[in-house]
């Protein structure tokens, strides 16, 4: 049997195409996808055909944050049933290999993740996925919530790295879903101040109402002089760089206090980065960088569940499969006050 799946055609062009559907293996889990999240990932590779040395084929199937209805399963399969509403892990790691046996399967050399090349993605209506890559859905949550599980895991799998704190200080630079997802984590996980710099206006109103306790425009004022002041020149105890820019990797050094920690989330276009190691090491800053997540997904679905913000507010757009050009069009200009846009096939 066939069915649709929107293929991207080196840069700015999909096309809308049928695939076969795949049958599932004993331990695999057939998903009819529901809703699948556009990720800051997705746009590069719309844009730029690449991120570092993964370049996409000619004709190629993106997406990553998945979450649909398991319309057949493998013999095997003992978690879940037909009818279940799942959030899809997207990487699939080999559960060999020394990182995978030391509990850090995202780095593992040998995983398949969605929608990197070689491994096509979630923007179709059909996948094959294994038992262990799938989380059931809590009730109350929509499909489109679901989606947000995968960028919400990140940014608690990241949290984590930094040891963040009750009290802590904490500053996010960048307010796109990524950076929305550590700002609500850290609000909900009760830290004394958040600092949030964002360029768009629709997306600094939106970090207010997650709850930051101050937001700038980032082109109006003089970031790190309006931080240090706030502070009393101390700086923050965890700044996270969620924009991946040059410009707010340096800002990131500056903000953060003296023995205070530096977590870098964006993904910068350019291939290489600078920053003072002066700075850097009279402060005794350590810099960490996040490679996707780890044990994280379920908890992101709970944290969604009993936070009393309503996250699923970051979804702003919505688009049928057959529109998924305008969609990442969209996400990419930044315009119409998009934040989270969410293909529905």
């Amino acid at each position: 049997m066939k069915a649709k799946a929107a293929y991207l055609l080196g840069k700015r062009k999909f096309v809308i195409d049928e695939c076969e559907i795949p049958e599932c293996r004993d331990d695999e889990v057939l998903i009819r996808i529901r809703a699948i999240g556009i990720c800051g990932s997705d746009v590069h590779y719309f844009l730029d055909g690449r991120i570092g040395d993964q370049i996409v084929p000619e004709k190629f199937i993106i997406g990553h944050e998945a979450s649909g209805e398991i319309v057949a399963k493998g013999k095997n399969v003992k978690s879940v049933k037909e009818g279940d509403r799942v959030v899809i892990e997207p990487g699939i790691s080999c559960g060999k290999c020394e990182l995978c046996i030391t509990g850090r399967p995202n780095l593992c050399p040998h995983v398949k993740f969605l929608g990197t090349p070689p491994i096509t993605g979630a923007f179709r209506e059909f996948i094959v996925m294994p038992e262990k890559n799938v989380v059931k859905i809590p009730d109350h949550l929509s499909y489109a919530e679901g989606t947000l599980a995968e960028p919400l895991a990140i940014a608690l799998y990241g949290i984590g790295l930094s040891n963040f704190s009750i009290g802590n200080s904490i500053a996010i630079l960048g307010a796109g879903p990524i950076g929305l997802s550590v700002l609500f984590c850290c609000e909900n996980g009760g830290a004394e101040e958040i600092f949030v710099t964002e360029l768009i206006e629709a997306r600094a109103k939106m970090a207010q109402k997650l709850g930051a306790d101050h937001v700038f425009l980032a082109d109006k004022i003089d970031i790190e002089r309006e931080i240090s002041s706030f502070t009393n020149r101390r700086g923050v105890d965890i700044s996270f760089e969620c924009a991946g820019t040059q410009q707010t990797i340096t800002q990131m050094i500056n903000i953060t206090a003296v023995g205070g920690k530096s977590v870098i989330f964006g993904i910068p276009a350019e291939d290489q980065i600078f920053f003072d190691p002066h700075t850097v090491r009279r402060k005794q800053i350590p810099i960490l960088t996040v490679r996707r997540s780890a044990f994280t997904t379920e908890k992101a679905l709970k944290l969604m569940c009993m936070s009393n913000i309503k996250f699923g507010a970051i979804i702003t757009h919505k688009f049928p499969l057959e529109k998924i050009q305008d969609a990442l069009e969209l996400v990419a200009s930044r315009q119409d006050g998009v934040i989270k846009a969410v293909i529905e096939p």
